[in-house]
């Protein structure tokens, strides 16, 4: 449901029906698929949002696991947070995900209506 381009300008898409993320050239060459589904650390379950920051992390909102997932340019899983939940940090559904220049991620927390801010840098 989303795009992004890396620092390394590869092209990201995320398919939320087929729980992954699909690597593009920015001709539109496929290069490859990462990320397997299900519940687990560094799986993902309808990822629906991903950006990139300067350090070249790819940032996924994983919505059916309500977390925000890292992963490294290479597709390699670094961490996660959040949990399913309405207190501060947890999320319901968290679709939508930005970062400000100052490294702040935005997470529009769908199911709660929200979005909740997170300062990483």
């Amino acid at each position: 449901y989303d795009v992004t381009v890396t620092t390394n300008d590869q092209l990201l898409v995320a398919d939320f029906d087929h729980h992954c993320i699909y690597t593009f050239t920015l001709d539109g060459n496929y290069v490859s698929k990462f990320v397997t589904k299900g519940p687990g650390r560094g799986q993902l379950s309808e990822p629906c949002g991903l950006t990139t920051d300067l350090y070249g992390f790819i940032l996924v909102s994983d919505t059916a696991n309500h977390r925000v997932s890292f992963f490294n340019e290479d597709g390699k899983f670094v961490h996660c947070f959040g949990s399913r939940g309405s207190d501060d940090g947890k999320f319901n559904h968290p679709c939508g995900i930005a970062l400000s220049p100052t490294g702040n991620i935005y997470v529009s927390d769908y199911r709660n209506k929200r979005v909740q801010i997170f300062s990483t840098y």
